[in-house]
């Protein structure tokens, strides 16, 4: 009988866990380029929407958008895709680590500067999520995106600038349904 008991609240437990989510996060973005064989960065703030599902406790796939605030006049840098995630342990407070895939657009259309470089990126993450409920939880982790190899690059009055990597910590919110 206490097998029994013991095999249900494992059961419930993980269907509990199941479900829709949404997250915020915000964070520092430290983006890499390259023009004229010179190495640059940007590092602004930026905020990540997300939206997936949970399909047990220590699984989840999810949509994002983030949108990275260059602090230039007429400019914007967004990235958007999908990612998945798994969770480690069983406990409130799980370590994770996650993959991403998605596109990176960066324009700037000023007196100075006048480009559009989109691409694909491919990403890493890794981090700490702490649930408060079976409903809310917050996170702080890393994450690391890679340009390289994808159409992210232009010439810019004859030079050509790419975008190389972006690196992001972050901290944010969660709901699940």
């Amino acid at each position: 009988m206490i097998k029994y008991a013991l095999v249900a609240g494992l059961l419930t437990s993980s269907l509990m866990a199941a479900g829709p989510y949404v997250g915020l996060d915000m964070g520092r973005v430290d983006v890499d380029y390259k023009a004229a064989g010179t190495s640059s960065s940007v590092d602004d703030t930026g905020v990540t929407l997300k939206g997936g599902y949970y399909f047990n406790q220590n699984n989840r796939v999810y949509a994002f958008y983030q949108y990275v605030d260059p602090n230039v006049d007429n400019a914007s840098f967004k990235q958007y895709g999908v990612g998945y995630d798994y969770l480690i342990g069983e406990g409130p407070l799980k370590p994770f680590v996650g993959v991403m895939i998605g596109r990176a657009n960066s324009k700037v259309n000023n007196i100075h500067d006048n480009f559009d470089i989109s691409g694909t990126l491919v990403g890493v993450q890794g981090g700490v999520s702490y649930s408060f409920n079976s409903n809310v939880s917050i996170e702080a982790g890393y994450r690391y995106i890679d340009y390289t190899g994808a159409d992210a690059y232009e010439s810019v009055d004859g030079v050509n600038v790419e975008a190389t990597s972006a690196q992001n910590w972050f901290a944010g919110l969660n709901f699940k349904f």
